[in-house]
């Protein structure tokens, strides 16, 4: 019952989160820009009371859409980990492997998606941007685990 629960949950949320990142992905570019300046905007009112220049806000809305790229894809490529070892019942490097070709291969699909929206662009670079975040995410998860596991055989081995 478990490992049914674990398949089915794990799917239904990377799907979930897959149409929340190609949802984003389908705004024009003015409610992009919108949804990026409060996010600016909000980050300089709770860091800063003085008006900061253009040059700035340029240069933070560059980070804090760079940002929401890579992490949109950290949490995908955690998703489907789940869901590739869920469904297989493995967490070997197959796994791994699995989860980032099925993300990049979304990170892709979603930059080809922007190239039908009004004013948005398909860009190789976020791509490649999304594409570092998932590595991030995988290599996080892979270390965690191989510590939990570690641990594990530690006890294991003290036990005998």
């Amino acid at each position: 019952m478990k490992k049914w629960f674990s398949r089915i949950v794990s799917a239904v949320l990377t799907i979930g989160w897959l149409a929340v990142i190609f949802a984003f992905s389908g705004q024009d570019s003015e409610e992009s820009s919108g949804l990026s300046e409060k996010v600016v905007n909000g980050l300089l009112s709770l860091f800063t009371k003085k008006p900061v220049s253009e040059n700035v806000k340029e240069t933070l809305t560059l980070l804090v859409r760079k940002g929401a790229h890579m992490t949109e894809f950290v949490i995908l490529a955690v998703l489907l980990l789940w869901t590739v070892s869920a469904w297989t019942g493995a967490m070997g490097g197959w796994v791994y492997l699995t989860a980032f070709a099925a993300a990049v291969t979304a990170a892709a699909l979603d930059e080809f998606h922007q190239t039908f929206v009004p004013g948005r662009a398909g860009k190789p670079t976020d791509v490649l941007i999304d594409s570092c975040g998932i590595l991030l995410a995988l290599g996080v998860c892979f270390l965690i685990f191989r510590k939990k596991r570690t641990a594990a055989n530690r006890r294991r081995d003290s036990e005998k």
